[in-house]
């Protein structure tokens, strides 16, 4: 391939997902799931429309989580597209996201959303019944999105064919100028530690992140609810787990840093965001000791007579690991910004012997 046609890849790669992007957001007025497209539906029965949001009419507690992490990820993959200099994880990032919607939607098709609703007739007959949602128009603009991205992770692995192996001369790289044939010369890039030390903190946090889905943060051994045991994935609860924003937040600013750091030629700003990050991670968990998971109990006695208490959930192990990723994330950043002060004095001088 030419480096007219390399290069149209890479352009490719870096606008498709934006056309993902649009599609995504047009879902959240456009109905993807309609109960009023099923046969089944009648003027008495409830209307059940499903967004890129969930369930309308949207409101707090009917977001689905699950599609707000899914449009995050979209958001991220359109900016980190913008950011990075080589496409390779990106790409295979990118492509994984759009095999992740195509998927999500896949599975809502084979179990389409239902409500179970009753009510009066006219004559004030009690009627009832079960609405099942039918895929609509948003389902091919969520389609398209799946598409999109996959395409565009096609692209930029095709965009990247022909640069050599960077990430191998970048960690195993020394500050030899000389290769070991007389008369040859080869330009090594030198990294220093404290460069591969804020490549791989974010790791570190991201491993703990994993760790903590199944080590409780907070957890009350005394107890068999499940209510008060909450992971990195939130309450865990009979359904699974449930949700909330902090740990929606958490994971989001713990992948980002995670992919990002591992891309060359990061902005000069990029330490001092993944620092901020660490502090907000940080704050995050102070906010949910501070908020303990709370459950309310009633019973009877032998005798008849009604009890009640509050189980609450205690710090357990996996506080160590979030502390741990946000004390990585810090350190992250700050090596960053060492790495870069050293490296300010050598690029002031090697443009003055350049001038």
């Amino acid at each position: 391939m030419t480096a007219g046609g390399r290069e149209r890849s890479r352009i490719a790669a870096k606008v498709l997902p934006i056309l993902a992007m649009t599609a995504w957001v047009a879902t959240i007025w456009v109905p993807v799931f309609d109960s009023t497209s099923n046969s089944l539906h009648s003027n008495e029965s409830m209307v059940l429309i499903v967004t890129s949001l969930g369930r309308r009419p949207i409101t707090l507690s009917e977001i689905d989580v699950e599609l707000v992490v899914i449009g995050a990820c979209l958001l991220t993959c359109v900016i980190s597209g913008w950011l990075v200099n080589g496409l390779r994880l990106w790409a295979w990032a990118a492509a994984v996201l759009g095999i992740v919607v195509m998927s999500h939607l896949g599975a809502m098709v084979e179990d389409p959303p239902t409500i179970m609703w009753d009510g009066k007739d006219g004559d004030g007959m009690w009627i009832g019944g079960m609405e099942v949602a039918s895929p609509s128009v948003g389902a091919a603009f969520w389609a398209f999105s799946g598409v999109v991205l996959v395409t565009a992770g096609i692209c930029g692995l095709i965009s990247e064919r022909h640069r050599s192996n960077v990430r191998i001369r970048r960690w195993f790289a020394t500050d030899h100028r000389t290769s070991g044939r007389p008369g040859r010369a080869t330009n090594h890039q030198h990294i220093s530690a404290v460069d591969r030390a804020a490549c791989l903190f974010p790791l570190l946090a991201l491993a703990s992140w994993i760790v903590m889905i199944w080590v409780p943060i907070m957890d009350n051994t005394a107890s068999d609810e499940d209510d008060v045991t909450f992971t990195s994935l939130g309450r865990q609860t009979a359904d699974l787990v449930d949700f909330e924003p902090s740990v929606v937040i958490a994971w989001l600013i713990v992948l980002i840093c995670a992919v990002v750091g591992l891309a060359n030629d990061l902005p000069r700003w990029w330490p001092a965001i993944v620092l901020g990050l660490g502090v907000v991670l940080y704050a995050l968990l102070v906010e949910r000791l501070a908020h303990p998971p709370i459950v309310r109990w009633a019973g009877e006695t032998t005798d008849g007579q009604s009890i009640s208490a509050s189980i609450v959930g205690y710090p357990a192990a996996g506080v160590s690991y979030w502390a741990l990723g946000s004390a990585a994330l810090v350190s992250a950043g700050i090596c960053g910004l060492i790495g870069q002060r050293r490296q300010h004095p050598i690029n002031a001088k090697r443009r003055h012997l350049i001038s």
